[in-house]
This record gives C-alpha cells, structure tokens and sequence, in this order.
C-alpha cells in the first residue's frame, strides 16, 4: 500500500523533473497563452498578467497531481475521513479553495473569469486528452473528474457575489473533459465555519492565497495554525497549500511566519493529550521565482523593489500526517 511519504517523495521528484523539462511545452498551458510568458512583446506581457492566476493554478496542479490523486483515492476509499452523502456525489469534482480574495479578484464577473477562466477550459482539455493520467504514483487507476469548482474566500468578498454561482466553463464537454465548472463564493476567514447553508464547503484538492502577504498580516496566523492542526476526518487535513508573493523576498518572509506558526502548532500539540512527534508543516517546495508570474510591474511608491503579481511562490503539507518517513 502506498504511504503518504512516498507519495510526498515521488512528488519531489516529479517537480525536479519538470522543472530540467522543455519550457515551451506544457500538459496543461496551451502553447498559444504559454508564450505570454515566453515572449518580450508588450502584447506578451499584457497577456501574462491576465493570465498569471490561470497558469500559475495549471503548474501547481501539474506539479501536485501525484499527491492530488492520492488524497482523492484515500477519500474515496474512507480512509482518514468519513465522506457525507453530499461529499459522495461530488466525488468527481476538482475542488480548489483560493483564500484571501477581495475585489482584486471580484470586481466583477469580468474580472473573475478573465483570471481563472482560462485555467477552467485549459483543466478541461487536459483532462479530456488524458495526459494526467501518466502522472500517477503507480497502476492504480486515475481519479474520475468531470465537475471543477473553484471556492472564493476571505473576509473582504464584497457582498454583492455571494449568492452567485458563476460558470467558467460555456462550453462545456461531454467527452471526458469538464461537463461543469463553476466559482462560488464565501465571505470568511478560512479558519471560521461556513455560515452558509445554502453553499456547502467541499473538501479541497488544493489551498491556493494568491499576493497573500502572510508575512505582514497577522490575520494569516489563525489561518495557518488551523491548517497545521487539521487532521482525520477534518475535510481540510493536509491539503497542498499554494502561497504566492510579489517578490522572492516576501515570499522567504512568508516562510518564516508558516514555520513559525507550525512551530508552535508542534508545542500546542506537545500540551496536549497527543504525546506524539507529528510533523506539521512540510514543504513541498521552497520559495522560489513563479514561471507564471505576471510580467507587468505592479507600481508601488513605498518600496524600492519592483513588485510583480505572483512573481515567486512556494508550497506546503499542512497537517499531523505530513511526515515524510
């Protein structure tokens, strides 16, 4: 039986080897929207800060997928948590929460579907041509997707969205891509329970805070130790957790406040009546340059750097079962 750390090793490696791979191709990205970030043209950079978001969602599920699968495959199984009857019927849906949103993402359903549309068609074309199912651990047989739903949260959602449901995906297929993808929507904090009985929160595939800033807002912090201590039947435990920032130095800062947090996560952990010596916080990769970042400067007065949106970014295990051994 495959475990959780080999799983996480078998993922590293996958990572290492696409990043010595051929930059202008990828599984997911089609070649056209590759080139924004590819080329020097001012049409090119224009295009890249449109689609930042949607290629950088493509590269870390690309990069995840091993992991990914396996957490799908574990669930479906009942392993670690019990599925409710709702979980059960959205067992092929791809769930993606993206925490921390505010009008930068949903000014307006133009803006929404500009920046994580593309991602919603691209997923379904990829999916539709079964070049995911070639990143798996082993035989076992690839996890069944045909729904995506991308969670939008954070306290500062403006009230006017919270009731829709928006469609990313028009054209939707009925021959093995995407037959629906929708964004819906949460005001919160990711720590808080949903409120919303109309709108079930589902169990995510993948945590993604875009720009999130974690090193100057001490609002993160409850956040993360939540992540940290989600385990079992807790729909959240150890999900991949995507954190993205405008400079790499922002970005390491960002690492120290997660580390921190897990830290003392660990002690907490210690106090209590689980005497054990659970990792809780793995990194899956440490901040480094985004290939998507968008490549339109973000003009910021207060700051001598040059700031980029999604310019460098990292990836974390948050949870009691993310050990490695």
């Amino acid at each position: 039986q495959t475990s959780l750390g080999s799983v996480i090793n078998f993922t590293s490696q996958s990572i290492q080897s696409m990043e010595r791979q051929n930059i202008n191709n990828h599984a997911i990205i089609p070649f056209g929207p590759l080139a924004a970030f590819r080329r020097s043209t001012p049409k090119a950079k224009s295009a890249s800060a449109n689609l930042s978001r949607s290629a950088t969602l493509s590269e870390a599920v690309l990069r995840l997928w091993p992991l990914i699968s396996f957490r799908r495959r574990m669930r479906v199984m009942g392993f670690g948590e019990l599925m409710s009857q709702h979980e059960t019927k959205c067992s092929k849906t791809l769930t993606i929460h993206i925490l921390g949103c505010d009008r930068v993402e949903c000014s307006s359903e133009e803006t929404l579907r500009k920046s994580v549309g593309p991602f919603a068609r691209w997923m379904s074309a990829a999916l539709q041509s079964g070049v995911l199912s070639t990143m798996q651990t082993s035989s076992a047989e690839a996890p069944q997707i045909d729904s995506l739903v991308l969670e939008i949260s954070g306290p500062n959602v403006p009230d006017w969205i919270l009731s829709r449901e928006i469609n990313l995906n028009p054209s939707s297929s009925e021959l093995g891509g995407l037959v629906s993808a929708i964004a819906v929507f949460h005001q919160r904090e990711y720590h808080k329970p949903n409120t919303d009985e109309a709108s079930a929160v589902l169990t995510p595939d993948l945590a993604v805070a875009f720009n999130a800033g974690i090193w100057g807002y001490d609002s993160w912090k409850p956040t993360l130790s939540f992540m940290c201590q989600s385990e079992g039947n807790d729909s959240y435990a150890c999900t991949p957790f995507i954190i993205t920032a405008y400079t790499i130095e922002e970005c390491e800062d960002d690492a120290e406040v997660i580390s921190e947090v897990a830290e003392e996560a660990v002690v907490k952990r210690m106090q209590s009546s689980k005497h054990d010596n659970a990792v809780l916080a793995h990194q899956l990769w440490a901040p480094e340059s985004n290939p998507f970042s968008s490549r339109i400067e973000r003009k910021t007065a207060s700051v001598p750097r040059k700031y980029y949106e999604n310019n460098a970014w990292q990836a974390w295990l948050l949870g009691p079962s993310t050990s490695a051994k």
